[in-house]
């Protein structure tokens, strides 16, 4: 990795970390008060990956850094691995996102899968009243007591698995976006204005098509028509087909050299 690699990931990671702040901000100005933080960061956490995509934008898509990919091409180097130090720098909140949804219980990851909101409620007892969603017990005189035993866990209400598949969705969906994204900022200088056209359409259409595929599994998922473990497929596919052509645009850097 050249300095030059080192530079543009960390630009693409600051770029993914300010796309972060942003949606968590409008989040914050945007839904009700009574939300805490932790609910607040939750609701940001699917569009982590977005973020990855943004930030490989931010950090690939000046003019001054084509030319200097177009100089590393003419000295036998492809743009896709010009652009794979900046994808992965992108791709790094996603990739620890997903690692803490895995492994701290307490990230609300109800997000992912949206339902209707359900309230409190509270069941009649004959001396009083219960809920067992907030754990308190309200008698005939309207004193409050706390119910015995542990409340419900946070992923009680969701599907089976939930928390994996949200967890493998934001990681591979980040990865897979932010080398997607970077292919379509560094393009083949060969490429006429055209193909280049057809080549950022493609990228565009393949990110929507991951987001909407995902999205639809997600609501399967939460609707209990379908498993959660089916939202990891699209933005797997979408990774195994940006690895297959990082792998291929490393093989024809290497023709190049050779010849």
């Amino acid at each position: 990795m050249t300095p030059w690699d080192v530079r543009a990931m960390l630009r693409a990671l600051v770029g993914a970390l300010l796309g972060l702040v942003v949606v968590w901000l409008v989040t914050a100005a945007s839904d009700e008060g009574q939300l805490t933080v932790g609910a607040r960061a939750g609701r940001t956490l699917p569009l982590a990956p977005l973020c990855s995509a943004v930030g490989v934008a931010l950090a690939l898509g000046t003019a001054r850094v084509r030319q200097e990919s177009r100089a590393f091409e003419a000295l036998g180097r492809s743009p896709v691995e010009t652009g794979r130090a900046a994808a992965l720098g992108a791709a790094l909140p996603s990739v620890v996102i997903a690692a803490l949804i895995l492994a701290v219980p307490s990230v609300d990851v109800g997000a992912f899968y949206p339902r209707p909101a359900r309230g409190d409620t509270f069941v009649s007892t004959g001396s009083g009243f219960e809920s067992p969603t907030l754990g308190v017990r309200v008698d005939a005189a309207g004193d409050v007591h706390p119910l015995e035993g542990e409340p419900p866990p946070p992923d009680a209400e969701l599907p089976r698995g939930a928390r994996l598949a949200a967890a493998a969705a934001t990681g591979l969906a980040g990865l897979a976006l932010a080398l997607v994204t970077a292919r379509a900022a560094l393009r083949t200088s060969l490429l006429d204005d055209r193909a280049r056209r057809r080549m950022r359409a493609a990228a565009f259409a393949e990110g929507c098509t991951c987001a909407v595929l995902t999205l639809v599994a997600f609501q399967a998922a939460a609707a209990r028509i379908a498993p959660a473990s089916l939202a990891v497929l699209p933005p797997a596919a979408l990774l195994a087909l940006a690895l297959a052509r990082l792998w291929w645009g490393r093989l024809g850097a290497g023709g190049r050299r050779l010849a």
